[in-house]
């Protein structure tokens, strides 16, 4: 009794499994469930559903060259950065201050 109940669970998963290729089949893109990407920005849709970037600032050190200048090495000293991205979703960095070595 047991082995009929296994034998018809699988059968059934089967045909659930070929009915669900068939679906996707028929679907113009082509993948099925579409599949997420992972990104590194904070989506927000707004009204009228145009897309836009939320202003999440990190620190980040950097060579900052032009505000700290140029050490006894001859390469750009460190500096203190806000990056974050842009309602138009491009990345932005603003120098707040000079790393102390």
């Amino acid at each position: 009794m047991k082995t009929l109940m296994v034998r018809s669970i699988l059968v059934a998963g089967f045909a659930f499994s070929l009915i669900a290729r068939a679906q996707t089949a028929d679907d113009p893109a082509g993948d099925g469930l579409p599949l997420r990407a992972r990104s590194d920005r904070l989506d927000i849709y707004g009204a009228g559903m145009c897309h836009q970037c939320e202003w999440r600032p990190h620190q980040k050190v950097m060579a900052a060259g032009e505000q700290c200048g140029v050490g006894t090495d001859g390469n750009p000293r460190p500096g203190v950065f806000e990056c974050g991205r842009s309602p138009s979703c491009d990345p932005v960095c603003n120098f707040i201050q000079c790393e102390t070595p």
